[in-house]
């Protein structure tokens, strides 16, 4: 085993620095994990950006919270690391939790916990400055706090594949958790990207009868996977109105069920008010970054329904993702457009944000090469 980690460290917005670490010495229940592959997630190119996103922009930092890997050292043996052995393949829980404190009794607050000194709490966003430093998936390897939690992937399932645990929990989380999906809900997604696509599996596999997925023309490629992984209806929203499709489909119901994980568009805020049912679930995940002007506010009031909002997952969404993907159900690696070396993140970076329109990126992987 190396006795060295190589990582790429944020030191400023848009700026990543190569830097060496050396491996921790482990405590009791931590782990050293081997990165194989970190997948790219929107939140990435935002503190990429030198965006506050959940917490003070601190730098330096190693960037990657979707990570799988194998675990290349265990410390002293604890309860929390039962049946896990060196050479395993596990994903990682990006959010640490103390266990104790107020926050960390719901499951769904485990992201608010107040039980460690550094904040926010999560990996991909904590400062090399906090040792052992190797916080973020963007490096060869990755420090495994005694309080991570770890998923168990069997061998076969490459480690490509397995980074999409990450948005499929989230699909899991906001289309089915959340509102309670079962066989002949109707759900409509807003926003076709690997987290909508996320949502249209989960409805899927908790027997939604009608799914609608928008998108824009622009998105006709993802719209079209939608469709492949089972939904019934893609509207391009530019050339439909959505409220008449959604009226028609539903003889004037309107759906059980609203997820809008677009991000920055307000559209869809007020879109998923006017489509759902009277007494329906409505569900906004998707970054605005500004204010949404005109909130029908009476309208949600006056048709009875339940607004959640999504910001953390639990672990019960985790441990289904992974199911979801050991099962072989559904073809979830059509999501992955493009994987990169991690000397090449700043133009995985790009592809991401769509700087590069012909690449049709999705779901962006990123392997070590150092």
């Amino acid at each position: 085993m190396v006795d060295m980690a190589t990582a790429l460290v944020q030191t400023a917005p848009r700026t990543l620095e190569q830097q060496h670490f050396s491996l921790p010495k482990l405590p009791e229940g931590a782990a050293l994990l081997r990165v194989e592959a970190c997948g790219m997630c929107g939140s990435d190119l935002e503190y990429y950006a030198g965006l506050q996103v959940i917490g003070a922009a601190s730098y330096p930092r190693i960037l990657g919270h979707e990570v799988v890997g194998v675990i290349e050292d265990l410390g002293p043996a604890s309860a929390n690391r039962k049946g896990l052995k060196i050479g395993d393949r596990v994903a990682l829980d990006m959010i640490l939790s103390c266990g104790t404190c107020r926050m960390c009794m719901i499951d769904s607050n485990r992201m608010f916990c107040r039980g460690f000194p550094f904040k926010p709490a999560f990996y991909g966003a904590i400062p090399t400055s906090v040792e052992p430093s190797l916080w973020g998936g963007y490096a060869t390897h990755l420090y495994v706090h005694p309080q991570a939690v770890l998923y168990p992937f069997p061998q076969e399932i490459s480690p490509l594949t397995a980074t999409l645990w990450n948005p499929l929990a989230a699909g899991i989380q906001w289309a089915d958790i959340y509102p309670g999906t079962t066989i002949g809900t109707s759900i409509a997604i807003l926003g076709a990207g690997q987290r909508g696509l996320s949502c249209v599996l989960a409805a899927k596999s908790a027997g939604a009868s009608l799914i609608i997925v928008t998108g824009l023309a622009r998105d006709r490629h993802k719209l079209d996977l939608a469709l492949e992984f089972g939904a019934d209806v893609a509207i391009e929203v530019e050339s439909a109105d959505l409220i008449d499709e959604v009226d028609k489909l539903t003889n004037g119901y309107g759906v059980d069920v609203v997820v809008d994980t677009s991000a920055v568009a307000t559209a869809p805020v007020v879109d998923a008010i006017r489509i759902v049912r009277p007494g329906g679930y409505v569900v906004y995940y998707g970054i605005k970054g500004h204010k949404v002007p005109e909130f029908p506010i009476d309208d949600a009031i006056f048709k009875g329904i339940t607004i959640q909002t999504a910001t953390g997952l639990t672990r019960d969404s985790f441990r289904r993702a992974v199911d979801l993907i050991v099962s072989q159900r559904f073809p979830v690696d059509k999501m992955r457009t493009h994987v990169f070396g991690m000397t090449q993140t700043e133009k995985a970076m790009d592809v991401l944000a769509g700087k590069y329109p012909d690449e049709h990126a999705l779901n962006v992987v990123l392997t070590p090469d150092f």
